[in-house]
């Protein structure tokens, strides 16, 4: 039992020790205070900092009203003291296999040909809206970024495939996570940046993670395709008929329970009926 509890309590501090470093740090000094001497406004613009292994880095922040904290806008962008952008170096040698398209599936999935073998991928550090959801039908903004994607794949005179160091080959249901690359464009950050996929399962140790993060706050800023106001409103009423759907259900539910208590009730008085004449007649 002892060593059980001992192991518990080493995967507890070795999974917090992956978010601290994940998190570059945790929370950005004074990052409770909304007036904190601690963040500095420059060029309309708000930054605060915080250590990473004993060095001091800045990162871009806002204020969220509803969580009264400040919050850290792009984690995979570094500032240094002067809040100039620390360029990542997307330089670095790293292996592109060159594939040949099979067909699209959606907005972030497709099937190539590497090596001679067919293989599915799904494009690595983002999400599209579906096209068919087995719940809702389709989603907002789901057929355009399938399109988007069919059409820039379809029309790309060269398509490369390009794996992250950080990030595992494939997904639970075995297709392969990788970057595309589009005659040098990186198809993922297309899509981001016309806001036609939100990023996802983004670590901010990938290779492109500050590429993706700074494209989707602009096309935020910008209200573009899924962060318009005309999907937020799509989005709005869709919760509002859901939570319709469940109070009427609760009430179904209620009806159908209150006839079951009075069946019973019924049931319970006419035995002890039945008891009582047979009583009265011995």
């Amino acid at each position: 039992m002892k060593k059980f509890k001992t192991a518990i309590i080493v995967i507890v501090i070795t999974m917090s020790i992956g978010n601290v470093s994940l998190s570059h740090g945790g929370n950005i000094t004074g990052w409770k205070d909304k007036d904190s001497n601690y963040i500095t406004e420059y060029n309309g613009k708000y930054y605060g900092y915080h250590k990473e292994n004993g060095v001091v880095h800045y990162h871009q922040v806002k204020w969220d009203e509803e969580k009264q904290k400040w919050a850290i806008v792009a984690p995979a962008i570094y500032y240094d003291e002067n809040f100039n952008k620390k360029e990542n170096d997307y330089k670095e040698n790293t292996n592109k296999i060159e594939v040949e398209l099979v067909s699209t599936v959606d907005g972030d999935t497709a099937k190539f040909k590497m090596n001679g073998e067919q293989i599915t991928v799904r494009f690595l550090g983002i999400n599209t809206k579906e096209t068919v959801d087995p719940k809702r039908g389709e989603e907002a903004w789901g057929k355009e970024a399938s399109d988007f994607t069919k059409e820039k794949i379809k029309n790309a005179t060269k398509i490369e495939l390009e794996f992250d160091s950080y990030a595992e080959e494939k997904d639970k249901y075995n297709r392969y996570l990788a970057w595309i690359w589009i005659d040098n464009e990186l198809l993922q950050n297309l899509l981001v940046e016309n806001g036609l996929a939100e990023t996802y399962m983004l670590q901010n140790n990938y290779k492109y993670a500050g590429m993706l993060q700074e494209s989707e706050e602009i096309a935020k800023n910008n209200k573009l395709g899924i962060w318009s106001e005309e999907t937020s409103n799509i989005q709005n009423n869709e919760n509002e008929n859901q939570t319709i759907g469940n109070h009427q259900t609760g009430a179904k539910d209620y009806k159908l329970l209150y006839m079951i208590i009075n069946i019973i009730i019924i049931l319970i008085i006419s035995i002890f009926n039945i008891a009582q004449k047979k009583k009265k007649r011995k």
